[in-house]
């Protein structure tokens, strides 16, 4: 079973695809099963899927960037949606293994 620091809110951003990580490395960071969500510019995000069952804490960055970018008008959750613990952000330039 995957340990998980319910203490951890950080956040990277990939923008080269030689730093584009693999799944598991991607489900250690997390500290779990791995969600993926599609922004509109083609961005991914990569989040534990179950983070808000688990408790984890705000992660204020990503959250931040998902306001931005989800708006109540376009999208069911809007902007009242958020994101907990650790998040990686591959840029849609950086994707490749992914965007299979």
């Amino acid at each position: 079973m995957t340990q998980v620091n319910t203490q951890a809110v950080e956040f990277k951003i990939i923008t080269d695809k030689k730093d584009e990580p693999k799944y598991p490395e991607v489900k250690e960071f997390v500290g779990g099963m791995v969600e993926a969500v599609t922004f509109p510019n083609g961005d991914l995000l990569l989040l534990n899927e179950e983070g808000k069952l688990m408790g984890l804490p705000l992660n204020e960055k990503a959250s931040k960037l998902w306001s931005e970018t989800f708006d109540n008008d376009n999208y069911i959750t809007g902007r009242k949606d958020y994101v907990v613990g650790p998040a990686i952000l591959i840029r849609a330039e950086a994707l490749d293994t992914w965007a299979n």
